[in-house]
């Protein structure tokens, strides 16, 4: 293999390894990086090849050719429509708002968690007749439900308690709305057809999947990422689950 090859595909492997293990919410950004490097050298193996098995090496680099190039414009056509989604619906103004929940550090929200929360509260005041379905369980790490701790730092801020509703037992997207919707269903009688949902601006496309299979029409509400380099791992995050929730 030429220098090149495992020199590139080698470092782009270490640095995806270090940051993976330093960097606590980039570990998405470090297996990229090894799956980049892992395919230089996959293409170095097969430029090594093309003396000894000249027609094998060309189609098989053909091949890998053209799977990164349909990969890459599947990509980019994804991330247009994610970030159409991200600007939220015109008008999100319903009768129930549904909270997607996010990591919490200790008893205190992350830093996604807040983001959300903030978006949420706005739409509160500028909705004021909505009942906000605040939805996340307990995950290891987690002093307190995300339910919880999001429901604490709304009513600390002024938010009447008798507008929220805690939903503790979803672990993902999927459950946070399913669950809530059953919640909604228990306690007012009847599922509704349309809800607002906040998340995070470039998590709005694959929840709308999502609301799409529990026959829930939803209006986004973007909650803005104010740290543009985790906006940019966590949007090529959402490219990848994207295509997860529609193939799986």
């Amino acid at each position: 293999m030429k220098k090149k090859y495992w020199l590139t595909g080698g470092g782009f492997i270490l640095f995806g390894v270090l940051l993976y293990m330093i960097m606590l919410f980039y570990h998405f950004a470090g297996l990229l990086l090894c799956a980049i490097g892992a395919l230089i050298l996959v293409f170095g193996v097969l430029d090594a090849m093309k003396e000894r098995f000249p027609k094998t090496s060309k189609f098989f680099r053909v091949l890998l050719r053209v799977c990164v190039c349909v990969v890459l414009l599947a990509a980019i056509g994804t991330g247009v429509w994610i970030g159409i989604c991200a600007g939220g619906a015109d008008d999100p103004k319903a009768d129930f708002v549904i909270v997607l929940g996010a990591g919490v550090s200790g008893d205190q929200p992350s830093r996604t968690l807040s983001e959300r929360l903030r978006a949420t509260q706005a739409y509160l005041e500028q909705n004021p007749d909505a009942i906000a379905i605040l939805s996340g369980g307990q995950g290891d790490g987690e002093n307190l439900s995300e339910a919880l701790c999001m429901y604490g730092w709304l009513t600390e801020r002024g938010v009447a308690p008798e507008r929220l509703r805690m939903e503790d037992r979803a672990t993902n997207t999927e459950e946070n709305i399913r669950f809530s919707l059953e919640l909604i269903e228990n306690e007012f009688g009847a599922r509704p057809s349309e809800a607002a949902i906040v998340s995070s601006s470039y998590h709005l496309a694959r929840a709308s999947l999502l609301a799409k299979d529990e026959g829930l029409s939803m209006l986004g509400v973007p909650a803005k990422t104010l740290h543009p380099l985790y906006y940019c791992q966590m949007l090529l995050r959402e490219i990848v689950a994207v295509w997860y929730t529609v193939l799986f």
